[in-house]
């Protein structure tokens, strides 16, 4: 019996810590919109464009995420630049690429290489490659 008052008393703590949790998310959401209703045309765009990007990446299939960025056929100078930033995953590598300012601040970074990160992570997003 003490068991099952204990699952219970468990069961019900956690029921309450989602609910919480929800009406967090819920309240959030409320302040989201509230600040978006005082933004003019032109942040709102660059809101979109975010959200897009950020959503982007969220959506990117977990195995996928999981996968080596060897597996991308880059280049050598582009495939160390990565290592020596510490992006071993293809999923590290979209995180980084979902603001941009990230990838040109990666060190040993140059134009070409910055070229080639861009093509394929628009690649990626588009489902072109590796799936």
């Amino acid at each position: 019996m003490y068991k099952n008052r204990t699952k219970w008393y468990n069961c019900n703590r956690y029921l309450v810590y989602v609910s919480r949790v929800m009406q967090q998310r819920d309240h959030d959401i409320a302040r989201v919109q509230d600040i978006l209703q005082h933004l003019d045309v032109s942040r709102c765009r660059q809101v979109a464009g975010w959200l897009q990007d950020h959503i982007r990446a969220l959506e990117v299939d977990d195995a996928m995420f999981k996968l080596s960025i060897q597996q991308l056929r880059l280049s050598n100078r582009t495939l160390n630049v990565l290592q020596q930033n510490k992006i071993h995953s293809i999923g590290q590598l979209l995180k980084k690429a979902s603001d941009w300012d990230n990838i040109r601040k990666l060190r040993g970074a140059g134009d070409k290489v910055l070229q080639e990160i861009r093509a394929t992570v628009e690649q990626l997003q588009a489902g072109k490659i590796v799936k």
